[in-house]
This record gives structure tokens, C-alpha cells and sequence, in this order.
């Protein structure tokens, strides 16, 4: 029956699949080399402080790299951002609501044991580089378990309990992003205000997102659906939503040639689809995994709690 309604609409313009990029290592490299001399330009020679940056880093998006890797996503690279740090990209066709999570996971919980390490080495042996290198990992990896978007904890928290409440999600990066500009203010951290700005941005991206798939919703279109699997009925509906909340898309139609346009059209689509994700994470398991953030957050602050940590940068 599917079949013959399928047939009253024109097939769906065919996508080519994304090549594999090669190069990721010099892409790393270069993006690295970009990063070093920025932080040289604006904060001086200290590359003690540059290398300690880049180690505490590399552990940390090593993490994400190598588990994306091993749960098969495509197109994983490293990249590193000057003033912001780096991040590690990849992506799959179909996700599992368990690899997520530990995907997210492998950069933060290494990056705080990799300082706690270096935290009990350097007290016992008084060595201060090592000290110096264990406060900026708890520094950088804390803060990065911070439950705002789209930091680690932001993450987690969307992937344990709003992967399904889409509303909630629009709602907490709207409230991550006056968050961030917050709480960079407060530290004076510029760039975490930066990144709440740039989330005010993505969070109007994110808001019209959410009322197309309502609107599909409320016609009972599937839009959880790779692009292959997606029928051409479903297709076409999905297309009407497009082009009504997307009023540039429209004003391009009238100048743009008809095949560019139908490509365009149809990765718009792409983007508006969800990717299956399985939710195979019960209750039991999203206990421990709150546990499991919980300690990393704490964990740092009470290790350092019995010290001064005034007398410590300063030594430093």
C-alpha cells in the first residue's frame, strides 16, 4: 500500500554519501600550529604554559577521538581551535544512546585522572611543573562537565534525559547560552562569552528545527530516518515544512538554477532528519552514569580542598 503512495510523488533527489576525508593528521597538525601561534601573539612566550595547554588538551579530545573510532563513526578529526581550545568531529548514520554516552565521557574522566596523577606526583615530589599541569586539567576538564551546552556535561545531560523532549532541548541551550555569557563575565573569561554568544545563534537554528518536527509530527510524518530510508512521500512532506519556515530558502528558488536548488532542498532535508538513536540506557545505568559525572565534578575540587590553592598558584 506504501508502495503505490509513494509512486504519486516524484523520487527524492539522489545525495551522494560524504567521501572519507583524508589528511586528518595534517589537518591536526596544521590546526595545531594555528593554535600555538595565537596563544604566542597575544600571550607571550611562555611555552611551558602553551605545551602544558596542548598536553591537558590532547589527552582530553584523545579521548573522544579514539572511542568514535572504535564505535565505527566516519570522518573522525581532531581539530584545534585558536582561544578556544579543540574538538573532535565525527559522525554515523544510526547512534546507540550507551555509545554516546561514553563517547562523551572518554575525554573528561581520563582528562581528570591524567591530572590526578600528575596532582599526587607532583605534591609528593615537589615538583611544580606537574602540579602547574594538574590544575589546568581539573581547571579545563571541570568546566567542561558544567551540565550548559555544548560542553561535555550539556552532552550528557541531553543524551541521559532530552534526547527525546526536543522542546527541553531548545530551552536548556537557550538557557546554557545566557549561562556561559554569564559565567565568563563573572571569571572574566571572554571566551566562554564568546561561545554563549555564537549558542545564541544556534539556538534560533535549533528553534525552528523543533517547529518543523512538530509541525511533521502533528501529520505524523517519520522524520527519524536516515535520508536512504526515507520514502518520497515523506520526503515531499518534509520538503513543504522546509521551504514554510525557511523564507531564504523560498527567495532563492526565483534566481537559483532548478538542479542546484533541488540539491539544496534535499540537504536541508537531511538536516532536518533525526538520527536513529536506540535507547538502550535503563534507569540502573543512568544512575551510575549521573554518579560516574557527579564524582568527576567533585572529585578535583576535594582532592585540592585540603590545600591551599592560593599558595599554590603562586608557587607556580
Amino acid at each position: 500500500m506504501e508502495d503505490n503512495i509513494n509512486s504519486f510523488y516524484p523520487p527524492k533527489p539522489f545525495l551522494e554519501k560524504e567521501e572519507k576525508q583524508k589528511g586528518h593528521l595534517a589537518v591536526t597538525v596544521f590546526s595545531l600550529m594555528l593554535f600555538a601561534l595565537s596563544f604566542v601573539l597575544f600571550f607571550g612566550e611562555d611555552f611551558r604554559f602553551l605545551i602544558e595547554i596542548i598536553g591537558v588538551l590532547i589527552v582530553h579530545e584523545l579521548g573522544h577521538f579514539l572511542m568514535m573510532k572504535r564505535f565505527k563513526y566516519e570522518n573522525v578529526r581532531m581539530l584545534f581551535v585558536p582561544f578556544m581550545g579543540a574538538f573532535v568531529h565525527g559522525s554515523k548514520e544510526k547512534y546507540r544512546q550507551r555509545q554516546s554516552l561514553l563517547v562523551v565521557l572518554a575525554g573528561p574522566l581520563p582528562g581528570i585522572m591524567f591530572g590526578t596523577a600528575a596532582w599526587l606526583v607532583g605534591m609528593h615530589y615537589e615538583i611544580s611543573w606537574m602540579i602547574e599541569v594538574a590544575l589546568i586539567a581539573f581547571f579545563l576538564n571541570v568546566i567542561n562537565l558544567i551540565p550548559l551546552q555544548p560542553l561535555d556535561g550539556g552532552r550528557i545531560l541531553n543524551i541521559l534525559f532530552f534526547e527525546k523532549i526536543e522542546l527541553f532541548q531548545v530551552v536548556f541551550a537557550f538557557t546554557s547560552s545566557l549561562a556561559l555569557i554569564g559565567l565568563g563575565f563573572y571569571l572574566d573569561l571572554y571566551i566562554m562569552m564568546v561561545i554563549g554568544f555564537l549558542m545564541g545563534f544556534q539556538v534560533r537554528s535549533m528553534h525552528r528545527r523543533y517547529l518543523i518536527h512538530k509541525s511533521l509530527k502533528e501529520q505524523e510524518v517519520g522524520f527519524q530516518s536516515t535520508y536512504d530510508d526515507l520514502s518520497d512521500k515523506a520526503y515531499h512532506e518534509i520538503k513543504n515544512e522546509v521551504m514554510e519556515h525557511t523564507p531564504g530558502l523560498r527567495k532563492f528558488r526565483d534566481v537559483a538554477d532548478e538542479e542546484d536548488f533541488s540539491k539544496l532542498v534535499a540537504s536541508e532535508v537531511k538536516n532536518i532528519l533525526l538520527p536513529p538513536m536506540l535507547l538502550d540506557l535503563g534507569i540502573v545505568s543512568k544512575i551510575i552514569a549521573l554518579i560516574i559525572w557527579i564524582s568527576a565534578l567533585a572529585g578535583p575540587v576535594i582532592i585540592m580542598w585540603n590545600y591551599n590553592i592560593l599558595s599554590l598558584f603562586n608557587a607556580v
